[in-house]
């Protein structure tokens, strides 16, 4: 087809093709589509930069601290505030929530100050008794933690907790501190301050590690999650079946998992199915289709721009396209990590009793294998009730540090400091 003469003069190659793709549906479809593509991909770069199942996770912008430095903020200034304190708070003889934090000396910086100030700032004066709040600063000799002696430490705690054993479990305690047995230590601290808070009495128990941030008003949101999980779950003899609530997750476990890839196939598959079945039903249906729609036409849609779109929605990544709605969910799989967990009452005993029995796993997998063994369900609150912010391990490696750093909740960082104040839903 040659370039048409208008008025005796011919018309420019360029303006001729563009005049005929703009005449002709197949070629400005395929620039349509490519257009389309490009536009999607652009828009996944700017709006999903903060999911790390995406392939367009942004590791620099991604881990930008928004909502953490405000409460970082409002920590800093609540233990400012306590040190001013003369009168240290007075324990309620039945609590209903036992909140134990454990800390240990880290190489460098501490963390625990925000951690105890995002926990309790917030909390109204029932929520405060509800509470019975141990401080646990797990050293032999206590003097060597930066904290000792500061008023808040003091003041803020119902129980501020020390090895009360014999001389025997000292030594051993010892040992490990002096030979840098982490996960050993760690362990029996973890038993150690959950059974205090056992013997407390109260119906519930909440660990949380030293080195995270807390929501202002985590408490009644997690009051709240608690009631839904007695609720909904189910009778096992005298206690409902459920091991823990998760206070804390990263979403970076949660993505397109391989022990799932059958039903992304299967429903990928579908969707190609009837997409193509639609199409060449449509083509059968309409004249108009018969005459621009070609068999080739067909194959490329549904072996080129189909497959292309499919694919396109699993690089956005699963957090982007199947977010989890807010509220209480089961996740029995996929959890990570062990910076904050909500036990029943009748639960610690079997937790205490498995921790005692398995001195080389961490935390977390023992959680996972006392569910499984027993057939418990876990729960997990979301959006996260905590952050982590220890981007430096206590264990005082650069292995570890690198760790420390990629648990990390991005969801976290959506909260707005203004509408927290009104209300738990914000």
């Amino acid at each position: 087809m040659k370039p048409a003469i208008v008025l005796g003069r011919p018309i420019p190659y360029l303006t001729f093709a563009l005049r005929y793709i703009l005449a002709t549906p197949k070629p400005l479809a395929c620039i349509l589509f490519v257009l389309f593509y490009l536009l999607a991909i652009t828009y996944c770069r700017s709006n999903y930069f903060r999911d790390p199942t995406s392939v367009f996770f942004d590791s620099v912008r991604g881990y930008d601290k928004i909502y953490s430095l405000t409460r970082e903020q409002q920590a800093a200034s609540y233990i400012e505030a306590a040190n001013a304190l003369t009168d240290a708070h007075t324990p309620s003889a039945e609590p209903k929530l036992c909140l134990g934090v454990a800390t240990v000396s880290r190489p460098d910086k501490q963390y625990i100050r925000s951690t105890i100030g995002s926990l309790l700032d917030g909390l109204n004066v029932a929520d405060r008794r509800a509470i019975h709040f141990i401080l646990f600063i797990a050293h032999t000799d206590q003097r060597v933690h930066p904290i000792y002696g500061e008023k808040w430490s003091e003041t803020l705690p119902d129980t501020l907790l020390s090895y009360d054993v014999n001389s025997t479990e000292l030594g051993k305690i010892g040992k490990w501190e002096a030979e840098k047995d982490y996960r050993a230590k760690g362990l029996y601290d973890y038993a150690y301050l959950l059974q205090k808070c056992y013997d407390t009495g109260a119906l519930y128990v909440a660990m949380v590690e030293g080195d995270v941030l807390a929501v202002d008003g985590w408490y009644p949101r997690a009051m709240a999650a608690v009631d839904q999980v007695e609720d909904e779950s189910t009778w096992d003899g005298e206690n409902r079946s459920w091991l823990y609530i998760r206070m804390f997750y990263t979403e970076a476990y949660l993505g397109w998992n391989s022990e799932e890839w059958p039903r992304y196939l299967g429903w990928s598959f579908l969707i190609f199915l009837v997409i193509a079945a639609s199409l060449i039903g449509a083509r059968a249906c309409s004249p108009g289709l018969q005459r621009n729609m070609s068999n080739v036409s067909l194959i490329v849609i549904s072996l080129v721009c189909l497959p292309a779109c499919i694919l396109l929605y699993f690089f956005a990544g699963r957090m982007s396209m199947q977010p989890p709605t807010l509220g209480v969910h089961r996740m029995d799989n996929f959890g990570c990590c062990s910076q904050g967990f909500i036990f029943a009452r009748h639960t610690v005993p079997l937790v205490i009793n498995r921790i005692q029995h398995h001195t080389m796993d961490y935390i977390d997998m023992l959680m996972e294998a006392v569910a499984d063994g027993e057939n418990l369900s876990r729960w997990v609150v979301v959006p996260s009730l905590l952050q982590h912010i220890g981007g430096q391990s206590s264990k005082g490696d650069q292995i570890a540090d690198s760790r420390a750093k990629m648990i990390w909740n991005f969801g976290f960082e959506l909260y707005s400091a203004a509408k927290l104040r009104i209300g738990p839903s914000s």
